[in-house]
Formats: structure tokens, sequence, C-alpha cells
């Protein structure tokens, strides 16, 4: 029998179950709600009376999805439906880079376009989308509101 396995039979006779694996420092735990279009997830608010989520609010961010083979079943199962995820992402992945400050929603850069000629534009949307590492999916809706 392998240590593993004895921890884990150990662990089941007590009546608990093996503990999660940590989160690593460089990343955060998010809860959160979206919709899947292939193996893309598209993070859409929550309803006001859900409640609060866990993890920072990542409305509007776009994540490609990683997971066990069981998770990413699900993930190919509900393409295209509204459902919650319970997933990793690193923290800078979650940053506001880019050029300006941000103000509220909003993203506020003095000058005119053009007038700088060694100002890069901002970044193109999709150039590259961060890893979510699911650890859960839970169907939702068939519909989703965001096309």
């Amino acid at each position: 029998m392998t240590p593993f396995a004895l921890v884990l039979l150990v662990a089941l006779a007590q009546g608990q179950e093996p503990k999660a694996k940590p989160v690593p420092k460089d990343s955060v735990e998010v809860l959160t709600r979206g919709c899947l279009k292939g193996r893309v997830f598209t993070a859409t608010p929550r309803p006001a009376d859900e409640g609060a989520i866990h993890g920072p609010d990542v409305t509007g961010h776009r994540f490609r999805v990683s997971g066990p083979k069981d998770v990413m079943a699900l993930v190919k199962q509900h393409d295209g439906h509204l459902v919650e995820v319970d997933g990793i992402v690193r923290k800078a992945a979650l940053g506001d880079e880019g050029l300006g400050m941000k103000v509220g929603h909003s993203r506020v850069v003095i000058g005119a376009p053009g007038s700088d000629p060694g100002r890069m534009g901002p970044p193109t949307p999709g150039s590259e989308v961060p890893t979510m590492d699911l650890s859960s999916l839970r169907y939702l809706d068939d519909v989703c509101p965001i096309k």
C-alpha cells in the first residue's frame, strides 16, 4: 500500500476528507458565474440577490479554462451554457495593465492619439487570454446572457 493511500485511508476512517491543494501565493481562488464558448469562459455579473462572491470580482474577464479530465468533460458538455466555476487564476492575470489611469470603470489617457509616436496603443483585445485552472463546474442555465 502506498503512503498516500494509507493517509487517505486514515483520513476516511476518522471521518475527514483529504485536504484540498493549497492555492499558490501568486494566485487567487475565484468562484464566479459566466458563459462557456468552447474552452473560453467569460465572467458575468452575479445577481444582487445571490450575495457576495468568493474571491475578486472578475466580471467581464475572459479566461481559457483547463482542469482535470472530468471537469473538462463538463466544459465540453456545457458549451454555450451559463455555468458557475471554481478555479485558480494567477494574480498577475487580474492586474489592470495598460495606458493611463483607471477611474471607475473607465481608463483615462492624457494626450491625443498619435501625438506621441513613441507611445504604443493599448493591447489588442484577446491577444493574450489568461488561464483559469478549474476545480469544479456547475450548470446553471441553457441561456447565456452574453453572446
